[in-house]
């Protein structure tokens, strides 16, 4: 008889009320495209033992389950989430990188690597200032345009002080559903790793069953 594998962390909201719209922090496509991954990846453990199997067939197995580990690692990569702003923080947000930061040696090319995103962002067009408008970043994106405006400071509860926060609070919600998904994969490598140590005999592989914050690091708000 195996034991069941499972490999869980709260997943946080991948969504959010405002303006009485949904607003999608991942969308549809993409969140599908990662929960089936490691759904495949945990079914494949589940069905599959190493008990009785020859050396040969042992390694075809651990050689499927690191294939379809290193397919979720791409979809993480390549995934989009919806940065959104509205036409306020949209202003501030470029004027601040384009305009007012000064770069060092180091953050100069975090800026370079944000120019091909900034030129997408260049031309958006809002109606009024309160409908947002969703930019679609990846995980380095988001984590560069934190890492270039954590350093500023703002003098004074004035209004760029408020879209400041914003901007922060949006790039968090991005940070918390990316940091839900590294952390799986994270977590579903040891277990792959505590599956094939299962094959041996008298070895069993340990049910996981992990309900816990996922760990945020930076960005996070």
């Amino acid at each position: 008889m195996t034991q069941k594998i499972e490999t869980n962390v709260i997943k946080p909201e991948v969504s959010f009320m405002e303006n009485e719209i949904e607003q999608l922090i991942l969308t549809s496509e993409n969140e599908s495209a990662l929960d089936s991954k490691i759904q495949e990846i945990n079914d494949y453990m589940n069905n599959n033992h190493g008990k009785g199997k020859t050396s040969e067939e042992k390694d075809e197995l651990y050689k499927n389950s690191q294939i379809l580990w290193q397919e979720l690692a791409v979809v993480l990569r390549d995934a989009k989430y919806n940065f959104h702003l509205n036409r306020k923080q949209y202003k501030f947000l470029t004027d601040l990188i384009l305009k007012t930061l000064e770069y060092d040696v180091n953050s100069v090319f975090f800026a370079i690597e944000l120019t091909e995103l900034l030129g997408g962002m260049k031309g958006a067009k809002y109606s009024n200032d309160d409908d947002l408008v969703a930019f679609p970043v990846n995980a380095t994106e988001i984590t560069y345009i934190y890492h270039l405006i954590s350093e500023y400071k703002i003098k004074g509860l004035t209004n760029n002080a408020y879209y400041f926060a914003q901007v922060l609070r949006r790039i968090g919600t991005i940070s918390k559903v990316f940091n839900y998904y590294d952390a799986t994969a994270k977590n579903l490598s040891t277990t792959i790793q505590d599956w094939v140590v299962s094959f041996e005999d008298g070895v069993s592989a340990p049910t996981k069953d992990i309900e816990s914050e996922v760990v945020e690091s930076e960005p996070n708000n």
